[in-house]
């Protein structure tokens, strides 16, 4: 079951990369130590961060931080994209370089849409990198782990010396730790209790602020509302509680946390661009094919 908050232990210690293509990715916010670099192959995607919503296209190039909580939307339309995810420990004691600082501009658009320039020639030296990872990671001929981490260190190259960067002065830094340290608490809450009645005064309890500034922090902090998350959240849980034969629609709604059944199909064909049901009958569908 995905945990949609502090991802732990995404890599491995001996060799801290992954990479993986995902398709109509969807995830709730969250953040992890490891650098992430998106690149969208096909169709569009919405990535939220830093309370701002981003739609990436094909060849667009996106950069997370270390720390940095964001999430993941695919609309109506398909995407594919690839993840690519690396940790500091791979850079040894060059690690504090990029350790305590954040993209100041963590969208790279494709050239040919923002036109010629220093911002269309790092996107294409990233990109060549990119492509080259990509290639060494599906072939793993001998040898594999040790271009990869050539092209790691000459893709950070590039971010240090042409992608705008900000270091976190130490309050700063101070701040983001205990701000990350409320949002555990918060997620982890929901995880817990998802299926019942949750009250706005009763998760700001959960992070010790009034439901006034709890609703302020957790926008400033996730870019969207509590109520839009745990709506999210609910209908992750409700597509997972349909791929079970078993279950009416009606009892995945009151499962998932849902207590009308209007509400549900509302929810979940604003969020998924169809009813429960069509998603259920897709599901066995695609089944019965394979």
């Amino acid at each position: 079951m995905q945990k949609g908050w502090h991802q732990k232990n995404l890599l491995r210690a001996d060799f801290p990369f992954d990479l993986f293509v995902s398709e109509n990715l969807q995830f709730s916010p969250h953040w992890h130590e490891e650098i992430e670099i998106i690149y969208c192959l096909e169709g569009e995607m919405q990535v939220g961060l830093n309370n701002e919503i981003y739609t990436i296209q094909p060849r667009d190039i996106f950069l997370i931080g270390g720390g940095e909580v964001h999430h993941f939307t695919s609309g109506y339309k398909e995407s594919k994209c690839v993840i690519i995810q690396f940790g500091l420990s791979f850079f040894d004691s060059f690690s504090g370089i990029i350790s305590d600082r954040r993209f100041v501009r963590p969208m790279l658009g494709y050239s040919k849409k923002v036109g010629k320039g220093e911002q269309a020639e790092v996107h294409d030296k990233m990109e060549e990198q990119i492509l080259a990872i990509i290639d060494e990671y599906s072939q793993k001929k001998e040898g594999y782990q040790m271009a990869l981490k050539a092209r790691i260190y000459d893709l950070v190259v590039i971010l240090l010396r042409q992608v705008p960067m900000e270091p976190y002065g130490a309050r700063e830094k101070s701040r983001q730790i205990r701000r990350l340290k409320r949002l555990e608490k918060v997620f982890g809450y929901v995880e817990a209790n998802y299926s019942q009645n949750i009250t706005l005064d009763e998760i700001a309890k959960v992070a010790n602020y009034s439901p006034y500034h709890f609703s302020r922090f957790f926008r400033e902090s996730t870019g969207m509302t509590f109520g839009d998350y745990l709506n999210s959240f609910r209908i992750r849980r409700a597509e997972v509680l349909l791929l079970d034969e078993d279950l009416t629609i009606t009892e995945i709604a009151y499962k998932a946390g849902f207590n009308s059944i209007k509400t549900f199909n509302r929810i979940f064909r604003k969020l998924k661009g169809c009813s429960p049901s069509e998603y259920k009958k897709r599901y066995y569908n695609s089944s019965s094919n394979i």
